[in-house]
């Protein structure tokens, strides 16, 4: 540490004997020539290295250039002189505002301090706010300068040269160049506009990119417990890492990041980060993409970021090199991204590619039957309802089978017992019964492979519905997009959920009323505490939405069995 501080103080002490001495003699040319001292300082060329040139003064063309624009530059390249001398720029932060954000963007390295939208709330000791979907002291959107030898901004804070209620322009200066970066929000809607301008000052040419990070961190709030780093291609689709296995190596060897960083297959359209409902990205709106993005971890487990980087340009002395970028930051909602456009809407996570149109359907058909039933915990009731009418047929079929099945057993159970010490005679003569009874064992089990697009992609339309969040059911069920926890068991801090349970109970229920057929019954009475058991331990931080579909979905399939039961047993 030691050694860094002097390092530090020593590169510090030389930067600033050097600008003193640069503009000493640009004040020294601007006297012999008849030019503002301060546009001269403004206009000094840097040599590779990043001292001024002493060597060749200024072309013609330059002078002519100072002269003309030095009475308009004298403030401003004064004021540079003196905060580049000194290397301090005193923190500023500028409010931008329109309809649906208020947003703090800062001078310092990261631009946007705080982002709140206006018609979304999070809960907090004191009530409701609105939600800030900028972590508190972990501010977003780092920019700089790659490929030029000086030009790293990265520590540098910008001086404010402009602001209003929309927009405001920053410029930041060192001894390689000047950046100047805009950022203006929409008249209305969660978009941004991202001007970046760079003017190099060293004489030989240099390859200028444009950087750009968007970090995140692991959060306890209840809407960034599943907080990720997303990037999207037109070819390759949606990239997305959680924040804590960023640059971990993957499972037994397999995927993750080796060196510790993951590199998204690009170039990309839009890449920055990702919780359930909301999202926040950089978007290059090219006719064709550009952005090459890596992910990389800050501190491992804990924070990591997704670096943009545009290709670069090649710049001579006094050469500008910029860019226009579009941003998006805000809700996860269907009109919101589709006004964004440019591919948003796939940032909303439906599962796979195949399975996105039946997840579409689904938050389509529960939307309509809230425009019927104002209220989310019966319109997915009503939903549960309508997929089991649907699928009645595949169940019907399915449990007469296992019915069929079970009035079997008694036969099943003696032509083991007789034929136990030769197995292959036990299975000709069930598999005999089989044909004589008109029983096939694998008929029962077919209507639920046709069963699981269904079951996946409710899943899914119900996990990424931001519709759900925040919205209450009824007793203790107040938000469908979290569990519903009725009380918490003082002294060991367990939350005691009753809609799990009953959905494990639910389906308790189910296992034992579907017989086994060829399973020893030793294992059978395992399988039906484990498979509800394991479903209680997953289902226990599942959000209430999905739970109350699965419990409903249970109930009304232990009634049909029930009625399909009965029906047999009078038919027989």
């Amino acid at each position: 540490m030691l050694v860094f501080i002097g390092y530090v103080s020593y590169q510090e002490q030389r930067r600033s004997e050097m600008l003193a001495e640069a503009e000493r003699q640009a004040r020294q040319l601007a006297t012999e020539e008849g030019i503002s001292a301060d546009a001269a300082v403004e206009g000094q060329v840097v040599a590779e290295g990043g001292e001024p040139d002493r060597a060749s003064p200024p072309s013609g063309d330059a002078r002519e250039v100072a002269k003309a624009d030095a009475e308009a530059t004298v403030g401003e390249a004064a004021a540079s002189a003196e905060e580049s001398a000194t290397g301090f720029i005193p923190r500023h932060e500028t409010t931008l505002r329109n309809d649906r954000i208020v947003a703090v963007i800062s001078n310092a390295p990261a631009m946007i301090e705080s982002w709140k939208l206006l018609d979304f709330m999070e809960y907090v000791p004191e009530g409701e706010i609105p939600i800030d979907l900028v972590e508190d002291g972990f501010p977003v959107l780092v920019t700089s300068v790659k490929g030029v030898p000086g030009a790293d901004f990265t520590t540098a804070n910008f001086e404010v040269v402009s602001e209003s209620e929309r927009a405001v322009t920053q410029v930041a200066r060192n001894a390689s160049g000047r950046l100047t970066r805009t950022l203006r929000i929409d008249e209305s809607g969660y978009g941004f506009d991202l001007e970046l301008e760079f003017e190099s000052r060293w004489r030989d040419g240099v390859d200028a990119s444009f950087d750009l990070r968007w970090p995140a961190a692991v959060s306890e709030r209840e809407d960034f417990k599943q907080i990720s780093l997303i990037a999207y291609s037109e070819d390759e689709g949606v990239t997305r890492s959680a924040v804590p296995g960023v640059g971990q190596p993957g499972i037994f060897g397999f995927g993750g990041a080796k060196d510790g960083i993951e590199r998204v297959e690009g170039p990309v359209r839009w890449a920055g980060f990702d919780i359930q409902y909301f999202v926040g990205v950089v978007i290059d709106p090219a006719e064709i993409p550009r952005l090459n993005v890596v992910f990389e971890a800050i501190e491992p487990r804990k924070s990591a970021e997704a670096e943009m980087t545009l290709p670069s340009v090649s710049l001579g002395s006094g050469a500008v090199a910029s860019e226009s970028l579009r941003g998006f930051f805000g809700p996860k909602a269907p009109e919101a991204l589709a006004t964004a456009n440019h591919g948003l809407a796939h940032s909303v996570n439906r599962g796979w590619s195949w399975l996105e149109p039946l997840t579409r359907l689904f938050e389509i058909a529960l939307d309509w039957l809230y425009a019927l039933v104002p209220n989310y915990g019966v319109a997915i009731i009503l939903l549960t309802i309508l997929v089991r009418i649907f699928t009645a047929p595949l169940m019907a079929k399915q449990m007469r089978s296992s019915e069929r099945m079970r009035a079997l057993q008694p036969q099943l159970a003696e032509l083991k017992e007789r034929y136990k010490d030769d197995p292959r005679k036990q299975s000709e003569e069930t598999m005999k019964l089989y044909r004589q009874e008109g029983v096939n064992p694998i008929s029962g089990c077919l209507p639920l492979l046709f069963q699981f697009p269904v079951l996946i992609g409710l899943f899914y339309s119900l996990r990424s519905s931001i519709a759900l969040r925040h919205a209450p059911f009824a007793l203790w069920i107040t938000d469908l997009s979290q569990p519903a926890t009725l009380f918490v068991l003082p002294g060991v801090d367990l939350p005691v959920r009753i809609l799990p349970l009953i959905m494990a109970g639910s389906m308790y229920v189910q296992q034992k009323m579907t017989p086994t057929t060829g399973m020893d019954p030793a294992q059978a009475r395992m399988m039906q505490i484990m498979m509800p058991g394991m479903m209680l331990l997953f289902s226990y931080t599942f959000p209430s939405g999905l739970v109350l579909y699965w419990t409903v979905s249970n109930l009304l399939g232990i009634a049909q069995q029930i009625w399909i039961r009965k029906h047999t047993e009078a038919a027989s």
